[in-house]
């Protein structure tokens, strides 16, 4: 059986796999033929196949989700210690919206466990998506994805992850994560789109696009999008993980939040808020802690992030809902460089706290930046003792422009896009990076321009793969 792409004129074979499962429901389907269309435009329109499989309860047998078929998730899910759960490539899982036991769908992998969901190439990406239809789809109609391992936290080794009620937890199975393994590896999510999830129980308990808990750096994160969550795009509960080519589109709380002592590396990442949806109180770009109580628990979270674009909005009205571009707060250090923020309401940046502004001095770095901020709350990054610190430096701060890192189209809602307009020039500002000391690790790319897209003449990481209207999308 083959499936057949029309993406750059190449065919792919497609391997099917079997998969096991007590709660598995399968229909056959006689007429696979699956067309992958997806165009630079953000629109998914690959046809999927008509048949369908149902997965739910507990999984503690490896298993398959195969692309012959279009899967649903149906209520909470958990991949038990020491099982795999793969999903091949090309395929389109659904989460219900209105689950047979009444508790919302969402997948959590228990420590131990690991989830493949490896699209491989752009041609061949994995959806996980609400199973409303076409123009119908909203944030918080399924819950989201939960890795939990047992790399190091700040927390003890048994604490539990939010948003999971007790009923939903079958016997036997532990929602508990962190330990002493950095490398461990609960398994691979590249090319990968998370869309319409997002589960909030009030009190800070809740479910995120993709909430990692302890996750090790044995893990591959890797071209990952998450648009139109109900809560956070991205949550790092501890843990070592490293990761690459990162979206958060459209979500409703912070685009990226690190606590409880993360200390893993990510490069070219992107986070953009939208106009029209529903926001917290308290939307960041980036929120990090060191724990909630900004204790001084170690390890420290130290987050080292180069290469990041975070945007709020093209006009200040429009950005009246949103807060800072960053808020490092709670004891936090951080590492943040070669990067481009603006767009956002209240600060560019914000140093929460006298314990963070004085890590500057040492721990934490602030460097080769460009941040805008309309700064309705007193300046573009706020305390301003923060910028006489030693480690903050090389940076460029612009309060009345939105559009002064001069990228090509960054605010569309429909396809944004984040490459630099000017030629490469190395006397710009957007141009200058410094990829030493902390960044000298091995992980990071020494690429000549701040933000997360080189210049207008160059490739685009999210074509063929990102979708920026998932409403649109025929599935």
């Amino acid at each position: 059986m083959k499936t057949k792409f029309s993406l750059l004129a190449m065919s792919v074979a497609v391997l099917l796999t079997s998969c096991s499962k007590e709660d598995l429901v399968e229909e056959s389907d006689p007429n696979l033929n699956a067309e992958f269309a997806l165009l630079s435009v953000g629109v998914d329109n690959r046809s999927w196949p008509s048949a369908n499989g149902t997965i739910s309860g507990l999984i503690n047998t490896n298993t398959t989700l195969t692309n012959d078929k279009v899967w649903f998730i149906d209520g909470p899910t958990f991949v038990a210690d020491g099982v795999t759960l793969t999903v091949e490539k090309n395929t389109l899982v659904k989460w219900v919206t209105q689950p047979t036991s009444g508790s919302a769908s969402y997948l959590l992998v228990e420590k131990g466990g690991r989830l493949v969901a490896d699209g491989e190439t752009p041609a061949e990406s994995i959806v996980f998506t609400s199973d409303q239809p076409q123009g119908n789809r909203a944030a918080g109609d399924w819950g989201g994805i939960i890795l939990l391992g047992d790399a190091p936290t700040n927390q003890s080794n048994t604490e539990k992850i939010e948003g999971i009620l007790d009923s939903d937890i079958p016997t036997g199975i532990s929602v508990e994560f962190g330990g002493s393994n950095p490398g461990h590896n609960g398994g691979t999510l590249r090319y990968v789109r998370i869309e319409y999830a997002g589960r909030d129980l009030g009190g800070g308990n809740e479910i995120n696009g993709l909430t990692l808990g302890g996750v090790g750096n044995g893990t591959t994160l890797e071209n990952i999008q998450i648009s139109f969550g109900k809560d956070d795009g991205f949550e790092f509960f501890g843990g070592t993980v490293n990761a690459k080519n990162l979206i958060a589109f459209g979500n409703a709380d912070d685009d990226f939040d690190f606590d409880f002592g993360y200390s893993g590396q990510i490069q070219f990442a992107v986070a953009q808020k939208v106009p029209g949806v529903d926001f917290s109180g308290d939307p960041n770009g980036i929120e990090c802690d060191n724990d909630g109580n900004g204790s001084s628990q170690t390890p420290i979270t130290r987050p080292v992030l180069s290469n990041f674009t975070i945007l709020g909005m093209g006009s200040q009205s429009a950005a009246a809902p949103t807060l800072n571009g960053n808020r490092w707060r709670r004891n936090t250090s951080l590492v943040f460089r070669n990067s481009i923020i603006a767009g956002y309401d209240d600060r560019g940046v914000l140093f929460d706290g006298t314990a963070v502004v004085n890590k500057l001095d040492n721990v934490s770095e602030f460097m080769h930046n460009m941040v805008h901020s309309y700064a309705t709350a007193g300046g573009v990054v706020m305390p301003s003792s923060a910028t006489s610190k030693a480690n903050y430096n090389n940076n460029i701060t612009n309060s009345t422009n939105p559009d002064f890192m001069d990228l090509v189209n960054p605010y569309s809602t429909s396809n944004p896009d984040y490459r630099i307009s000017a030629s490469p020039n190395p006397t710009l500002p957007i141009y200058q990076t410094n990829f030493t000391g902390s960044l000298s690790t091995g992980f990071f790319s020494s690429v000549p321009y701040r933000g997360a897209f080189g210049p207008s003449g160059g490739t685009r990481w999210d074509d063929n793969w990102a979708s920026y209207q998932p409403n649109s999308n025929p599935y």
